[in-house]
């Protein structure tokens, strides 16, 4: 039976983490890790907020929004230029999840983070690594 899982990407510097939705913060001349939390049914539930150095800071940066769910804190983001609604959570002040998808209500996007706050703690990680492609390669 499918789990609700984290799963790791690993990006090369050519496929910049902005434009996939992640911060820059690790963004280098070395490649780039983020998590995504994904469902039972494969779908994307939400995504770390800033991208990390190393396979093991992405996991371990999820284990602190796992062990802190309680109190992580609920925001909703909108996308002024379509009226679309999006969400962050914040724990002890710091993003550290974002909606990977636009909803058409700030109500959805809040019932979409509470979705993920609430399936967030019996999370595993997935194995392995997805690479994404290297854009300069094309």
């Amino acid at each position: 039976m499918p789990q609700v899982r984290i799963q790791v990407l690993c990006g090369p510097p050519s496929a910049h983490p902005r434009r996939m939705g992640w911060s820059t913060g690790a963004i280098g001349r070395d490649e780039w890790y983020a998590w995504r939390l994904i469902g039972t049914n494969n779908h994307e539930l939400g995504r770390s907020a800033l991208s990390f150095r190393s396979y093991r800071a992405a996991l371990a940066a999820f284990a602190e929004v796992q062990a802190g769910h309680d109190r992580l804190v609920q925001l909703p983001v909108p996308e002024r230029p379509t009226g679309r609604w999006g969400w962050r959570l914040e724990l002890d002040g710091a993003a550290v999840a974002v909606s990977g998808r636009w909803y058409r209500r700030d109500k959805l996007s809040l019932l979409g983070a509470a979705k993920f706050v609430a399936l967030c703690a019996a999370a595993e990680p997935a194995d392995g690594v997805v690479a994404l492609q290297d854009r300069a390669a094309r």
